[in-house]
This record gives structure tokens, sequence and C-alpha cells, in this order.
């Protein structure tokens, strides 16, 4: 991203981007890109819940947590910034927290997802994608819902060589995380997680409406043996 500056000409483009860092503001309640309809509020949630009841179950080194601010600082700005994932994932220590501070923790949350809605748009595909960069991160998804037509997955990840490409998707438009081993793919007008073996990863509702219907499967079975 280049910046022209009038009466001064074009930015390099560590110029650029330094610029957009130190203007960025932060993630707050009442921002208004920070605004969640149905649609995004239900893709977002059925994704956290399925994330971190898998990390749960496999005791993995996950803090798997959504809309927490996660502060950092950046050259030249005089007090810690925020941004507020609606997903992240950092390998660090599963404990609670009211923010993420990566000083204190020593390192940028590997994995994050915007749930993108129309006043978030232009923010999640161009600012916060300077700024995942820039700050660290391996894995940047981006996952846009609508009523109308079929929903959009793309991201971002870091390559090899430590520069933040396109992340590309399979045969079947699915995008497979590193960080996670896990697919990413879009199911309806949500996004999910599936094991490499295509195995979807259940929400708590979906995890306990399957355990009911094993009950009443187990009910009914005893049922028939005793008549």
């Amino acid at each position: 991203m280049i910046v022209d500056i009038p009466g001064r000409g074009l930015l390099t483009e560590e110029e650029s981007t330094h610029l957009l860092m130190a203007l960025l503001e932060d993630d707050t309640e009442d921002a208004p890109w920070m605004v969640m309809g149905s649609l995004q509020f239900t893709a977002t949630a059925k994704f956290f819940e399925s994330l971190q009841d898998y990390a749960e179950r496999l005791q993995l080194p996950w803090f798997v947590t959504g809309m927490t601010p996660i502060l950092y600082l950046w050259s030249g700005v005089p007090r810690k910034r925020q941004l507020s994932p609606d997903v992240f994932v950092a390998i660090a220590s599963d404990r609670p927290r009211t923010s993420f501070d990566v000083e204190a923790e020593g390192e940028f949350p590997a994995f994050v997802l915007e749930v993108v809605s129309p006043s978030s748009s232009d923010r999640d595909h161009i600012n916060k994608r300077v700024a995942y960069d820039q700050l660290g991160a391996r894995e940047y998804a981006l996952f846009t819902p609508f009523v109308d037509r079929p929903p959009e997955l793309v991201g971002y990840r870091r390559s090899a060589a430590g520069r933040f490409e396109p992340w590309p998707a399979d045969d079947q438009g699915r995008l497979w995380s590193e960080v996670l081993e896990l697919y990413l793919l879009a199911q309806g007008a949500t996004i999910r997680a599936a094991t490499r073996d295509g195995d979807v990863l259940p929400s708590i509702s979906e995890f306990r409406q399957e355990n009911e219907r094993l009950r009443r499967e187990i009910e009914d079975l005893r049922r028939q043996a005793k008549g």
C-alpha cells in the first residue's frame, strides 16, 4: 500500500505502512465497525465454540477467545493500542484474561479470524491485513457471510520467507491451517473447522444434541430388549 500526501508526494511502502499503523484506530465497543448482525454473530459463535471445545478435549496448548482486546506497542505511539479480532488462537496458557498483552505474552496470536460485516469490510480487508502482518500473525482468515449468495472465505498466511501472502484454497474451497492443523470451510452461512479426515468440529449445542440423540437411541434399544 502506497500513500500519496499532497505537497509531499508518494511515500515509500515502508513509510506508508508505518503511517497506517500509527493512525490505525483502536477496536472499541462503540466503534461503528464493531457492529455485528445476527448473520455474523452466529458464524462467529459456532466457530469459537467448536474450536474452544476441541482444544479442551485434546488438551492443546491454545488460548482460544473472541472479541478480546489484543494490546500492542507501535514505534512512535506513546500508548498501547488494541485490536479485537472476532476469534483468535494464541499458543499460550489457557487462563482467564481481560486482554491479551503482546508485550507480556511474548508474541502476537498465531491465528486470527475476522467475520466480515458491511461496516467492517474495508478495515478487515485492508487495514487489519496490514496490521496483522506487521504484528506477526502467522495466519489471518476472513469469512464473509451473505443472505442472498454463497459466503466468501479467503485469507493470508506467512510464507517460509516471512512474507504475508494470499492463502490458497484447495479444490473444495477449504483453507488448511498449519497453526490449527485443521481445515477452515464454509458451511452455509457459517465458518467451520474440520479435521484432516474431513470431520466438522461440532459446536457445544450440536455436541449436546448428538449426545441426546444417542441417549434416546440407547433407551429405545433397552425397551426393545425388555419387550
